[in-house]
């Protein structure tokens, strides 16, 4: 399988992991829709993706991709240059708080001598099969890893079916994940990839 260079996993993956606590669902899901509009409509300087768990704890996780860490402070000054925008996030964000328990943040590194199969590219598949592990990835896979040697391996599947599937091959550290459209911030090429799907971005545009 061919990939353009532009269609290479990221080099960096930034991991971002919220736990909602119970009987806040509801609520979540109005802040991060609205999140998702004050990004789409004030000018979002960068794609992201958000998955919710099937499987394990209720979390949900936000991935932004870098090709190298100039892009990633590019990425940076970029956000903290839309006044507006930060303003808008910063209050959502904090009505957000209140309903889940604290974030944790780790940025992982594209490990393609672990890598086996075709990459994961980030913004595809309609469900994700992760495992994270302290030890050496095995099973197959697209891997990152992140400083303290813990590894994320990543899997897609286009169906809940077909990810039970691929989560029972990989063992007891798989975990399923749907990929939520109104929870993100597609690029371009993500849409392009699976346009009926991404109909859903953004909120109150299904039709």
């Amino acid at each position: 399988m061919q990939i353009s260079a532009q269609e290479q996993p990221p080099q960096i993956l930034q991991i971002y992991r919220e736990a909602i606590t119970p009987g806040n669902e509801a609520a979540y899901t109005a802040v991060e829709e609205e999140i998702t509009r004050i990004c789409f409509e004030l000018k979002c300087p960068h794609p992201y993706l958000g998955i919710e768990s099937l499987t394990g704890p209720k979390e949900v996780w936000f991935f932004n991709g870098y090709r190298s860490t100039a892009e990633q402070q590019q990425i940076h000054d970029d956000y903290a240059g839309n006044t507006p925008l930060i303003a808008a996030l910063t209050e959502a964000s904090k009505r957000k708080a209140v309903l889940t328990r604290a974030p944790v943040e780790v940025f992982a590194n594209y490990r393609s001598d672990f890598t086996r199969g075709a990459p994961w590219l980030l913004g595809r598949g309609r469900f994700l099969v992760i495992s994270v592990t302290k030890a050496n990835p095995t099973n197959g896979g697209t891997v990152f890893e992140a400083p303290d040697g813990t590894s994320f391996t990543f899997r897609t599947a286009s169906s809940r079916e077909e990810a039970d599937a691929a989560a029972a091959k990989a063992g007891p550290e798989a975990r399923v994940f749907a990929v939520r459209p109104r929870w993100s911030t597609p690029a371009r090429e993500w849409i392009e990839s699976d346009p009926v799907f991404w109909q859903l971005y953004p909120p109150g545009n299904e039709k």
